[in-house]
């Protein structure tokens, strides 16, 4: 059995790849961007990283600014 803690970074995981997926036009290429694009403001950390470190709320308010044209 998985302990909470993998299983909530299991599910910020899909949550952030299923709301990145329209960018990207596959959920691959979005689990690709997930594990490998440095991201600005973040000290060029990527997404998962940003979830391993328990910053996935972070994340998503930069999705989020994203989405609503705002520059993070």
């Amino acid at each position: 059995m998985r302990s909470k803690k993998t299983q909530r970074r299991l599910r910020e995981m899909f949550e952030i790849i299923n709301k990145v997926e329209p960018r990207f036009g596959s959920a691959l290429m979005a689990y690709a961007w997930y594990r490998s694009e440095p991201l600005p403001g973040f000290s060029g950390w990527n997404a998962m990283q940003l979830v391993r470190s328990g910053r996935a709320a972070d994340m998503f308010d930069d999705i989020n600014a994203v989405d609503a044209g705002v520059d993070p």
